[in-house]
């Protein structure tokens, strides 16, 4: 189950799903079976081995309502499965699922796009880090976080790709629910691979169609270098020339960005300013606000500590990189987490200005 945390700058790590599980895995062609799976931890467990990746939910929690669902394929190598085709039929499952193993209401079925970024081209920052579970399985995600320990700097990756594939879900109410997925990569399909995760009835950042917090966080008339609140090894002005609170209040619509270049945590983040904020600024300039806010004190960072910035903390974030756009009036359109390319935040800002 998603449990979000009361606080965002308490040390804790996040675990992005409750359960990551798989029934009996084939490989060849075809679809899943058309007969509901079960559900219970031990029938799941027993079969999770036999695949040679896990199906991990990015999302750090899930609300109600149209949400981008975000899965990535994480191999036991640590590194990421970068090409496939996934599906999957979502269904709603029991509160418990160990007493009604078989109770399930298909939602509907998904076709998954694959979202891959070359990492090897993000900033110098801390190592790439994936925490563990109790069980030794690497976590997808790691919520912005204190860090109390300096640790030197180092690059942020490895220099590999990373790829998650995600779909769009409309999730119509706050239960327990189910993904059976089929994956098909390279010559060989895996099917019935199973995923159970909740949905809240309120994300712990604002939801779409919320009015976004109305920001002052820090821009360049407040600083003497940009260095102070852009990561970036050349960072742009027009990214820190307007506070969310005034980009709000002018009428038009915006792109909030909480994004570090350089201080990077996970597989799940890339070089999100070069290839997503800046081209945004670029293109829409004088039409729609493009912000960065960098999501760690940078003084702070810079020393190995990592602490969330107080606008960090407004939008009750719980992992980053993190994107919204909101529409003329403020209200949170569309929202993006992990992985994201261009071609899908233009589509939402396309959304809002017409």
């Amino acid at each position: 189950m998603i449990h979000p945390h009361p606080r965002l700058v308490r040390p804790a790590l996040f675990l992005v799903i409750a359960v990551v599980a798989s029934l009996a895995v084939a490989c060849g062609s075809g679809g899943g079976s058309s007969t509901p799976p079960q559900w219970d931890a031990r029938t799941v467990g027993e079969s999770i081995r036999k695949v040679p990746f896990t199906p991990v939910i990015v999302n750090s929690n899930i609300g109600v309502g149209e949400t981008r669902f975000a899965l990535a394929l994480l191999k036991q190598d640590q590194t990421l499965v970068l090409e496939g085709d996934v599906t999957a039929r979502i269904f709603r499952i029991a509160e418990d699922p160990e007493k009604s193993p078989t109770e399930a209401t298909l939602l509907g079925e998904y076709q998954f796009t694959a979202r891959t970024i070359d990492i090897a081209d993000h900033e110098q920052g801390r190592s790439m880090h994936l925490d563990r579970d109790e069980n030794g399985r690497a976590l997808a995600n790691v919520a912005l976080r204190d860090t109390s320990t300096p640790q030197p700097a180092a690059p942020a990756h490895d220099g590999a790709m990373s790829t998650i594939f995600t779909t769009m879900i409309d999730f119509k109410e706050s239960a327990r629910y189910g993904a059976q997925f089929q994956v098909k990569t390279g010559s060989k399909t895996y099917r019935d691979l199973l995923v159970t995760f909740v949905v809240l009835q309120k994300t712990a950042e604002p939801s779409v169609g919320d009015m976004a917090p109305k920001t002052k966080q820090k821009i360049a008339k407040d600083v003497t270098d940009l260095a102070e609140i852009d990561s970036s090894s050349k960072p742009n002005p027009a990214l820190h020339d307007i506070t969310v609170a005034d980009a709000i209040a002018s009428g038009k619509p915006s792109v909030v960005a909480f994004v570090t270049p350089a201080f990077c945590q996970t597989r799940f983040c890339g070089p999100v300013v070069k290839n997503v904020v800046l081209p945004l600024e670029q293109q829409y300039a004088g039409r729609v606000h493009v912000i960065h806010i960098e999501p760690y004190d940078l003084p702070a960072a810079r020393k190995g500590q990592l602490t969330a910035v107080p606008a960090a903390q407004e939008w009750n974030l719980r992992s980053e990189p993190f994107i919204a756009v909101l529409d003329s009036q403020g209200r949170v359109a569309a929202k993006f987490e992990g992985i994201v390319d261009f071609a899908e935040v233009k589509v939402a800002v396309d959304a809002v200005l017409n």
